[in-house]
């Protein structure tokens, strides 16, 4: 273990042995770091990844400069779908220990594979909008974009589980059992889906004995006895007469009977029920295209609805994968980190300039441009400003008055390279450029050297 402030080897004392500092608190919490980071990594190994990560990131916020522990949490991030956290904390880890550091042949083998990685990145702008879709109410829309996300990279957790709890508010139990199915296979402890399985089991027991109970019933009511209430129909008392004659006339009789009461009583009745029917099956027909007609209806306003939702889609699409699409902004953070790790700060520090923060996607991303922005910006101010120098010093003034314009936008806390600028645009008759440094300097820097010549040049142009 070195010491924090002076790199000396430490010994078993409270002090160091070369400095005196005192490192006893240093070394609790170097070990504690430590105990989180076996304890991570023993989750890790049983596939407990979200009960890993806890301890990782406690690990790494204990001891910023564990590289295991941190290289670990990225590659536990990585099974769990979250590819961009995974390089946040391989960036991380990389900018802490740039010799013998796995974090590097980690980030190669992402970016290697670059249509791989526009996937990922294209699924989890698919999980952000079905997340949006959930939000408003549109639960159709959102199970949509999550089939399409889970095929896509099935580890994703955070989807899996969306997926799972859309499923459960619809009912539909035995759909919702296979992305939780996926989750445990993951992460075999993690605590929301095992809550979800628990959950759709209950719900499948109610409903198997409500099923029991139900049938039980109607077999009782099947055997139910006979009551007094039941009605029993009597043999009839009617014999057939035994003189032949008789039957002949009695059936004549009942011929003309019945030709009478057809032709007297049944044939209107029929004329009349034929036209009631007539009537009833008109005003059914007016029913049904009354109803089909409002069907028409309905479905025309939804067409028009789909068509909104498909110019929204492609709006959205456009924003995505356009020239200011966010997955540009993805790509464009990572390029700027590995300019960063290529120790082109200046580089890397204009590029992460050139991203707008607020339009990057996650958190995570803008996590990384603080970080590169940070690490990069002051030193390359510096090195820019030695530059434009230079050239102003050797009369280059057009070059030089780029390079102090460079020089300023990475580090605009500087008076003298607002100067600079300003009297290397004056010397190429720039007069409008000019005139915005000074005017830098009238603005921010009222109290430097530069304000009164600053001042009359912006009076006098």
């Amino acid at each position: 273990m070195k010491c924090y402030k002076c790199g000396a080897t430490l010994a078993k004392g409270s002090r160091c042995p070369q400095c005196g500092v005192d490192v006893a608190l240093y070394k609790k919490s170097i070990a504690m770091s430590n105990a989180y980071y076996n304890a991570g990594l023993s989750k890790a190994k049983v596939r407990d990844l979200s009960g890993a990560v806890e301890s990782l990131k406690m690990s790494v916020t204990i001891n910023k400069n564990n590289i295991e522990a941190r290289n670990l949490l990225g590659l536990v991030y990585c099974e769990m779908g979250n590819v961009v956290e995974a390089l946040s904390e391989w960036v991380v880890s990389k900018n802490l220990k740039t010799e013998n550091n796995p974090a590097g042949t980690y980030i190669k083998q992402i970016q290697s594979n670059q249509n791989k990685f526009e996937q990922i990145t294209i699924g989890i702008k698919k999980y952000n909008l079905s997340l949006n879709y959930a939000r408003e109410g549109s639960y159709d829309m959102a199970v949509i974009q999550l089939k399409k996300v889970v095929a896509q990279n099935p580890k994703l957790i955070k989807a899996q589980l969306l997926l799972a709890l859309l499923y459960i508010k619809d009912g539909e139990w035995n759909k919702a059992r296979k992305p939780l199915a996926m989750v445990l296979r993951t992460d075999r402890n993690n605590t929301l889906a095992q809550l979800y399985m628990r959950e759709i089991e209950e719900e499948l027991q109610l409903k198997k004995k409500d099923g029991v109970f139900s049938s039980k019933k109607s077999k009782v009511e099947d055997k139910k006895e006979l009551n007094g209430n039941d009605v029993i129909i009597p043999r009839s008392s009617y014999r057939e007469p035994t003189n032949g004659a008789i039957t002949v006339i009695n059936i004549l009789l009942g011929v003309i009977i019945g030709a009478g009461l057809i032709w007297f009583l049944i044939t209107p009745a029929r004329y009349k029920g034929l036209s009631a029917e007539y009537n009833n099956s008109l005003k059914e027909y007016s029913e049904q295209l009354s109803e089909r007609s409002g069907e028409i209806t309905t479905l025309n306003n939804e067409l028009e609805r789909v068509k909104e939702q498909k110019a929204e889609l492609e709006e959205r699409l456009g924003a995505v994968s356009g020239d200011n699409g966010s997955n540009k902004l993805l790509t464009d953070i990572i390029n700027a980190a590995n300019r960063y790790l290529a120790k082109d700060k200046v580089g890397a520090a204009e590029a992460v300039l050139a991203i707008d923060v607020t339009q990057l996607p996650t958190d995570d991303a803008k996590k990384l441009h603080s970080t590169l922005l940070s690490a990069t910006r002051t030193e390359a101010a510096s090195d820019l400003y030695k530059q434009g120098k230079a050239k102003y010093d050797s009369s280059s003034y057009a070059e030089a008055a780029e390079l102090f314009a460079r020089a300023y936008k990475c580090d605009s806390t500087k008076a003298e390279t607002a100067y600079y600028a300003a009297k290397s645009y004056d010397s190429i008759n720039n007069t409008s450029e000019a005139k915005k440094y000074f005017k830098y300097i009238v603005d921010e820097f009222k109290t430097s050297g530069y304000y009164a010549e600053a001042d009359a040049y912006v009076k006098s142009h």
